[in-house]
């Protein structure tokens, strides 16, 4: 029997008593395996791409490691793994990098995995002058007062907070109730666009710059992958559907111009996708024809108004309307920033 290996391009005999990663080492290949053969690392792991069924079974040491890092079948441990027939392989660990992420991925719990979830993107825009126009701590109090709200609405609404660049940020919904992703988000995002009019009449008070929320929601498939070595359980979300979301967030505003009323201090765009999950549910939505790029051919997205809608929320969702409770930091706010209005 033989063993092909990749990316060496080698053929060996193979010995059936022997772990691949013992074969591969009698024929010179120098393949990682950081806690020595023990499958306790996960650095030896190889690809399996011909002759998966001359494999056999996983040792219980491999099916706890590839149970603890969620791999699919096709990977397997080069250290536990023996073979009864002809096998082609790829090495997935190769130099020190590789062995980095392997030993973050084992941190992590996970080597990433797919999902199917609502994807929430936001942008808080307006603040390209903030800082000059406005006091240093007013920036910091005003933005610290709203990713705080904004934390709070998605875990309210059963999210999580994904990815964060500046002034935008990624919520996923739907990891513990799968049938109400598209609920969640739309709740959450029409949540958002309230505490926004909140937050825009404070800003008034003072004759400071406004802001606008934009967001977008999709429904797709996500890659989920551990990128942040400080925090390893903290997972990053990537793919096209990903990138769809954010693009229906950076979408520019349809609307005419003039003074922003209460009601335009926030934009919510969904797709076709979010539309047919709720379709009859939500009480005053706009189809769009957007082009992505000016000779591309029209997109249909839809604009949900910020007005009441009948979502359901299921057993375990404590709000029952898109308007959130007070938390009493706008009280706050108010008076802070009045304050100030004095000196």
């Amino acid at each position: 029997m033989r063993i092909t290996c990749y990316p060496d391009n080698l053929t060996l005999e193979a010995n059936p008593l022997l772990t691949v990663l013992e074969n591969l080492l009698k024929a010179g290949v120098r393949h990682v395996h950081a806690c020595g053969g023990n499958a306790a690392c996960s650095t030896c792991r190889i690809l399996i791409l011909e002759g998966s069924q001359n494999c056999r079974s996983m040792t219980p040491a491999e099916k706890k490691l590839a149970q603890r890092l969620d791999l699919p079948v096709h990977i397997r441990l080069a250290c536990q793994t023996r073979i009864t027939g002809d096998v082609t392989l790829q090495r997935l660990v190769i130099d020190k990098a590789d062995v980095e992420v392997a030993q973050h991925q084992l941190q992590a719990h996970s080597v990433g995995s797919q999902v199917t979830a609502a994807i929430l993107s936001a942008s808080l825009r307006g603040t390209a002058n903030f800082d000059e126009e406005n006091f240093p701590y007013d920036v910091v109090y005003t933005l610290g007062r709203y990713f705080a709200q904004m934390g709070a609405l998605v875990q309210q609404y059963g999210g999580v907070l994904a990815n964060q660049s500046g002034l935008r940020s990624l919520a996923l919904f739907g990891f513990k109730q799968p049938e109400l992703a598209v609920q969640q988000a739309l709740q959450a995002g029409l949540a958002l666009g309230q505490s926004v009019v909140e937050l825009n009449r404070c800003l008034r008070q003072l004759s400071y710059p406004q802001v606008k929320l934009a967001i977008g929601i999709h429904y797709g498939p996500v890659l989920l992958l551990p990128l942040d070595p400080q925090d390893p359980q903290r997972l990053s979300a990537f793919g096209k559907s990903v990138q769809f979301a954010t693009w229906l967030e950076s979408v520019e505003d349809v609307s005419q111009g003039g003074e922003q009323s209460e009601e335009q201090s926030s934009r919510l765009l969904i797709s076709a996708a979010v539309y047919r999950a709720v379709e009859g549910q939500l009480l005053q939505v706009e189809p769009l024809s957007v082009k992505p790029v000016p000779n591309a051919k029209p997109i249909r997205v839809y604009r949900v108004h910020p007005n009441p809608v009948s979502l359901p929320t299921g057993e375990e969702q404590a709000p029952e309307a898109t308007k959130p409770e007070p938390l009493g930091w706008l009280e706050a706010l108010r008076e802070w920033l009045q304050a100030w209005s004095r000196f």
